[in-house]
């Protein structure tokens, strides 16, 4: 968690309305601030991750699956030469 000397004092306007809202929901309107700036961060960082993979060209499908496939099967076979059980 981040200590209060790492943290920036802001100044911005919010509707009124809202505010009242949210003064009735927490005494802490710093903390509300914050947490809806995480949340709307993660949403953004969420919709970029959405539009590139929807926007990936068919060969990157492909190179990726066949990708996929591949270290699958390495995984698999390093996993089948591990001594897993070590009492035999």
């Amino acid at each position: 968690m981040i200590n209060n000397s790492q943290k920036q004092r802001i100044s911005i306007t919010v509707d009124a309305h809202l505010l009242e809202e949210i003064d009735q929901m927490t005494k802490n309107r710093s903390a509300a601030v914050e947490e809806g700036l995480r949340l709307w961060r993660k949403q953004q960082i969420e919709e970029q991750l959405r539009n590139f993979y929807q926007n990936r060209s068919q060969a990157d499908i492909e190179f990726e699956q066949e990708w996929t496939e591949e270290t699958q099967e390495q995984a698999i076979a390093a996993w089948d030469e591990f001594p897993w059980d070590e009492s035999k």
